[in-house]
């Protein structure tokens, strides 16, 4: 029996369509980002303790870890989500990537607990820092892999425009991370208040690109 060329194992391998791993990313993510959450919560003898606001002071560092890996999550997924946008089609070997990207995502809940319980340790801060750039790092490798793979597609042919944005941005994030990353070895309070600062710049230079793109519509308009 001939089995047509189009229903071939090798065909098959590399045509697959990429809103799959879209929506397992989706799921992840959902999931990654609600059990942060679950960290933060009021200890069995709440209802006896007569200072609440104590109470409360001594949640900060839960609460505080919780928003920095929340927004971390949310930048994550915006970067994958990023990548899907000029992605029109997948193979398995993007989607092996994707998924040790979700991996290390996954174990958010577990890196931002250990950080809040441990906050003054080096180990813990560093955990921490090396969760955040192995999830950077595969983030990085799947964009190249899905660049150089040919699974890129950009209107206007501009894929290569893109490909350069894409890279610049990477190396700011790892040289900053990197640096960052460095301050756990001279002092763990400097290495933390290094990541909340990353984070909060990476955040806001978000809503700015957009700021800016409006402009450029209303002046063009």
């Amino acid at each position: 029996m001939i089995i047509p060329k189009s229903l071939r194992e090798e065909v098959g391998y590399h045509k697959q369509r990429p809103h799959r791993i879209e929506g397992l990313a989706d799921g992840v993510f959902a999931i990654t980002m609600t059990l942060l959450v679950l960290d933060v919560r009021l200890p069995l003898e709440a209802t006896q303790i007569d200072n609440k606001l104590g109470m409360l002071w001594n949640l900060m560092p839960k609460i505080l870890t919780f928003i920095l890996s929340f927004t971390a999550a949310g930048l994550f997924w915006t970067v994958l989500t990023n990548h899907f946008n000029y992605i029109n089609t997948s193979d398995r070997n993007e989607n092996l990537i994707a998924i040790f990207y979700l991996l290390f995502v996954s174990l958010l809940p577990f890196s931002t607990s250990f950080l809040s319980e441990y906050l003054h340790s080096r180990v813990a801060v560093g955990f921490y820092i090396l969760n955040l750039v192995l999830i950077i790092l595969i983030a990085l490798l799947h964009w190249l892999y899905a660049y150089h793979a040919g699974l890129v597609n950009v209107e206007g042919g501009q894929e290569l425009i893109i490909h350069k944005a894409m890279m610049k941005r990477a190396r700011i994030v790892l040289i900053s991370y990197a640096v960052v990353a460095g301050f756990c070895f001279i002092n763990s309070t400097l290495a933390l208040f290094g990541i909340i600062f990353l984070q909060f710049i990476f955040t806001i230079s978000g809503f700015k690109s957009v700021g800016k793109k409006r402009i450029v519509f209303m002046h063009r308009k």
